[in-house]
């Protein structure tokens, strides 16, 4: 992965703080698992962020489901940070989690 400047490092820890409070409080997929956002990857332009997703069970379920409702948790984003352009949001699964 190609290094990030600041800019884009404090974009994407802003976006998984609130997408991950947007997740936690207007959803009720995650309420009997634990589901996490390891990773964002924000295109320069602010075009498209790949969110990256982990959860105890039901994996595939849960990244479904969530690209199923991008668009409405991609509206209550724009509600809740000022930013010029709200990325759209494509969930995957998460490839940077370990392996035990």
């Amino acid at each position: 992965m190609k290094e990030k400047s600041h800019r884009m490092e404090k974009i994407n820890s802003l976006l998984k703080k609130e997408i991950s409070d947007i997740i936690l409080h207007e959803y009720e997929i995650g309420q009997d698992n634990f589901i996490t956002i390891s990773v964002i990857d924000t295109k320069a332009d602010l075009s498209q962020a790949d969110v990256y997703v982990s959860a105890l069970k039901d994996e595939d379920k849960i990244v479904e489901a969530l690209n199923k409702e991008s668009g409405h948790i991609r509206h209550i984003l724009g509600k809740k940070i000022r930013m010029k352009k709200t990325p759209k949001l494509i969930f995957k699964k998460d490839i940077f989690k370990l392996q035990i």
